[in-house]
């Protein structure tokens, strides 16, 4: 494990350079943009997405020159500091787009080597909030430490789901099916990152949303981690990172194992019947 004093700079640093983004992105929100498609017409890309990455690429070149970058519009940037730092401006455009308030800024750093998280933030501009995390430092919201996850009731869990890429999304109906009669309520948010800062501050209580990438994520599950909650896929617990699938389930550890329990047996067996 690294030290504690360079887990608070790579924190320090993820924290700016989130801030330089939300900065950023809430100052393109309103005016006209022009909005490309990427692979979807529901995976949308615009110059607030690409300017918000810029800004937040300048403070990591600044601040930490040599280290590696993967960021959503701008791809990798190769670096031989030993961190990776993972970048998503804008995790929500199309939210963004809309006007609504469920988006994010989120900026990770891992261990080049073997992807374990060191830091991690997420910004909610809208919502003045800004959760963070390192390494063995628990996790705070607007500098608060938050109070450790505890919700182990099924029938009381609120989850925030993810439909996943297009070809997970015609399991999306069967999968709400299998939860809807077992949990309190379900949400739709439109943001990885939003949604796992939700549970990591008790704004939710889990969170399924297969089809991610690393930077819809790699914060978001850092934050859950270190405010007490179990992250993995349907293959079982990923700690210390993301899953490589990019299928993540996020809840304290027995919610966990409840909600693995239902969607393992639904996931498999509608996989197994999906053309």
């Amino acid at each position: 494990m690294r030290p504690a004093e360079e887990l608070d700079a790579l924190l320090s640093v993820a924290l700016e350079a989130a801030g330089a983004g939300a900065r950023t992105a809430l100052e393109w929100s309103g005016r006209a943009l022009v909005v490309e498609e990427k692979a979807a017409s529901d995976d949308l890309v615009s110059q607030a997405d690409r300017d918000t990455e810029h800004a937040i690429r300048a403070v990591l070149a600044r601040r930490r020159p040599d280290d590696a970058v993967l960021g959503e519009e701008m791809g990798v940037t190769a670096g031989g500091g030993g961190v990776r730092w993972i970048v998503d401006p804008i995790d929500g455009t199309t939210n963004y787009l809309y006007g609504r308030s469920d988006w994010a800024v989120s900026v990770a750093a891992a261990n080049e080597a073997d992807d374990a998280l060191l830091a991690g933030v997420v910004v909610e501009p809208v919502l003045g909030r800004t959760t963070a995390a390192r390494l063995g430092g628990g996790c705070v919201t607007n500098g608060t430490p938050v109070t450790a996850l505890a919700q182990h009731d099924l029938s009381r869990a609120l989850v925030e789901l993810n439909l996943g890429r297009p070809p997970q999304r015609v399991l999306a109906g069967r999968t709400i099916d299998a939860l809807v009669p077992r949990v309190r309520d379900v949400r739709r948010g439109g943001s990885a990152a939003v949604a796992l800062a939700q549970v990591a501050t008790g704004r939710a209580d889990a969170v399924w949303a297969p089809g991610l990438q690393p930077w819809d994520c790699a914060a978001g599950v850092l934050l859950v981690q270190e405010a007490g909650g179990t992250t993995g896929d349907l293959t079982g617990p990923t700690p210390g990172t993301w899953p490589a699938s990019g299928d993540v389930l996020a809840a304290s550890g027995a919610l966990w194992k409840a909600l693995h329990e239902v969607l393992a047996a639904t996931w498999t067996s509608l996989e197994a019947a999906t053309p």
